[in-house]
């Protein structure tokens, strides 16, 4: 509800109020009813009168109450009062209600029924008394419903600012860390790349192409917290495309993927980089025969992700994660609020192996 172009009241808050008035005038209805059965009061008045004169006593006072508020919520949104001239106010009305309402019926008794009208102060002054508390009551009890749901409203307000702020911090720290690693992974593959330009031009175009390929598949994740599986096979695939063309026969690989589970969502680049830690470390004059086993399950509610290599044992208390492990680790903890498992360890049951471990919801 607007008034002079400041929305001063929302449509559901005064429906709210309508209801809280609706119960009133039924209970006071009501108790008015029973106590007309039994003898004790309205003997004046018939069935039709007694309703009729509660239900415009009440559509009186609701027409005060409603006014006084927007009055007054007017006032203090256009800041010509302060807040607590606020309470002053209400509780200025909240006494001229009783007046109000004794006039009022006093009004409607001559219009509807004919009786002389009595506007001696002492009278009204007796009379007012006797409705005070219940005056009272229904004018601050609409004041506090008011007040109430705007006290809610604003909480929901900053609960949804809250929650906005921290998706737009958490879409910002993963798209730092992406562009931080694409860089990265351009950087390493044009190493690769470079090694195969002695060996082998044919090859080395052909790793340009399946480079170039790559990036394409990964700049178009730029902006994208997860991905399909699928997508994310695509891009290692095409980065053990390139490993493959530089090691040749000295690298082999088996990707193990449930056909089912290559819809399901997780974050980009993730993959890939374990891949890379595992021929980097793999790789040794004393071992220049590298597989690579990529398996992916579910276990429960997770996504089970184990990559295995037959590389030399890792020193596990010298063990330092360089940009890519880390930056992967960043992004799960920020992605799955540390519900997540992230694992590099030796196989124990051989003299080689290590054994990389990732356990993100499916959901």
């Amino acid at each position: 509800m607007r008034l002079f172009g400041i929305k001063i009241l929302d449509n559901r808050l005064i429906q709210y109020l309508l209801l809280f008035y609706l119960v009133s005038f039924v209970l006071s209805t009501g108790s008015a009813m029973l106590s007309k059965l039994a003898g004790a009061d309205n003997l004046t008045y018939g069935w039709m009168d007694m309703f009729f004169g509660y239900l415009v006593r009440y559509v009186a006072k609701f027409l005060f109450i409603f006014g006084a508020i927007l009055l007054i919520r007017f006032l203090f949104l256009k800041k010509i009062i302060k807040s607590w001239m606020r309470w002053f106010l209400h509780a200025i009305f909240g006494i001229g209600l009783t007046f109000y309402s004794v006039i009022s019926q006093l009004i409607l008794n001559y219009w509807l029924y004919g009786f002389e009208i009595n506007f001696d102060y002492k009278f009204i002054y007796v009379n007012a008394l006797k409705g005070t508390d219940y005056n009272f009551f229904l004018y601050f009890s609409s004041v506090a419903i008011v007040y109430a749901y705007y006290f809610f409203q604003k909480q929901k307000d900053l609960q949804l600012k809250e929650s906005n702020l921290k998706t737009q911090l958490l879409d910002a720290k993963i798209n730092a860390l992406q562009s931080q690693l694409q860089p990265h992974f351009l950087f390493n593959a044009l190493n690769d790349i470079s090694s195969l330009i002695d060996v082998s031009t044919i090859r080395s175009q052909d790793a340009i192409a399946d480079l170039s390929e790559m990036l394409r598949l990964t700049l178009n994740i730029k902006d994208t917290k997860l991905i399909p599986l699928s997508q994310e096979l695509m891009i290692l695939q095409k980065y053990l495309d390139i490993e493959k063309m530089r090691f040749d026969e000295k690298l082999n690989y088996t990707i193990d993927v449930l056909p089912e589970l290559e819809h399901r969502k997780v974050p980009p680049l993730v993959l890939q980089p374990i891949v890379e830690n595992s021929i980097k470390h793999g790789f040794s004059y004393q071992h220049d025969l590298l597989t690579i086993n990529i398996m992916i399950r579910t276990t429960g509610k997770f996504l089970h992700i184990i990559v295995n290599n037959n590389g030399p044992k890792l020193e596990m208390d010298k063990l330092v994660f360089g940009t890519g492990i880390s930056n992967v680790i960043s992004r799960l903890d920020t992605l799955y609020d540390g519900n997540f498992v992230f694992e590099i360890d030796n196989l124990k049951s051989y003299e080689k192996g290590v054994q990389t471990t990732i356990n993100i919801p499916l959901n």
